[in-house]
C-alpha cells in the first residue's frame, strides 16, 4: 500500500482470502492528541481514508458485520497507507 499524503491515513480493508471488505467501520482507537470522533465506511474496493490533522502514532480499529475486530498502528507523520484484514466470526 503506497503512503497517503500528510494529514492523510488511508488504506484498505481485506477479508482473509484478500477480497475487499465493504462498508466496515473504520475509526481511530488512539492518537498523539484531542481528535474529533469519527469514523469512515469502505467502499466497494475497501478503501478508506481519515484525516490525521497531528503528526504521530495513530492506533486504527476496524470491524464489519461477521468479522472480527481488526486493529493496526500507524505514524502519520509523511502520510501513511495502512492495510487491515479481517477474519470471520
Amino acid at each position: 500500500m503506497s503512503g497517503a499524503p500528510p494529514g492523510l491515513i488511508a488504506g484498505v480493508v481485506r477479508d482473509q482470502s484478500g477480497a475487499p471488505v465493504e462498508d466496515a467501520r473504520v475509526y481511530f482507537t488512539d492518537a498523539p492528541g484531542a481528535i474529533p470522533d469519527v469514523a469512515a465506511l469502505t467502499g466497494a474496493d475497501g478503501c478508506f481514508s481519515l484525516a490525521a490533522p497531528l503528526d504521530g502514532t495513530y492506533t486504527l480499529e476496524c470491524g464489519a458485520d461477521g468479522f472480527a475486530a481488526a486493529r493496526a498502528t500507524v505514524a502519520s507523520r509523511d502520510g501513511a497507507g495502512v492495510e487491515l484484514t479481517l477474519r470471520a466470526r
